[in-house]
């Protein structure tokens, strides 16, 4: 599911690119693409929302794991006092096995925040580029100048360069906690 909204999100940015050049219809300059870039903005910030979501129920499936072990652990205290080591172990596996999900889940909530920091920080950028874009609409100016087009061109290809280098350290990081 999660891999669906980084999909998601990773082509609306790039629709969202796309859509930063001109186009003429029928001899006049349509500013549908301000309107398809709201729309893309639109379905960044729906990909946003579902993370939230998403890093609200790893946190309290997180939770529920740990209280889950922490009751497996006082079952297994409370066997070893009257000396029942069949409920021990069961305790013992069950305890465990809930540490192991709950491990899990929490570095499930370290990627969701990760990712939930890169969709906001590029979503911060899609605004800003849509306003500035809809600036130029409205002063008359044609929102595909060479000089405009080309710093969004730059902006877009270094949120993509960032998005790429933060993905990267992120692998690295998690390849360090899996050697470790």
């Amino acid at each position: 599911m999660f891999d669906d909204w980084k999909s998601a999100w990773r082509q609306a940015v790039e629709n969202f690119r796309r859509e930063l050049g001109e186009e003429d219809v029928d001899g006049r300059r349509v500013d549908a693409r301000t309107i398809t870039m709201r729309r893309e903005l639109t379905t960044v910030r729906e990909a946003f929302a579902r993370i939230e979501a998403e890093l609200v129920r790893a946190r309290r499936d997180a939770a529920a794991e740990r209280e889950s072990e922490s009751v497996c652990r006082r079952r297994e205290g409370l066997a070893r006092k009257i000396g029942d080591d069949e409920t021990v172990r069961i305790a013992v596996e069950y305890a465990e096995r809930h540490a192991e999900h709950a491990n899990v889940l929490e570095r499930k909530v370290e990627v969701l925040v990760a990712e939930r920091d890169l969709v906001h920080r590029d979503l911060d950028e899609m605004e800003k580029l849509v306003a500035e874009r809809a600036e130029k609409v409205a002063a008359g100016r044609s929102p595909a100048d060479v000089l405009g087009q080309q710093r969004e061109d730059r902006d877009f290809g270094r949120l993509e360069r960032e998005a790429r280098e933060r993905a990267a350290a992120e692998r690295l990081e998690e390849l360090k906690r899996r050697m470790q």
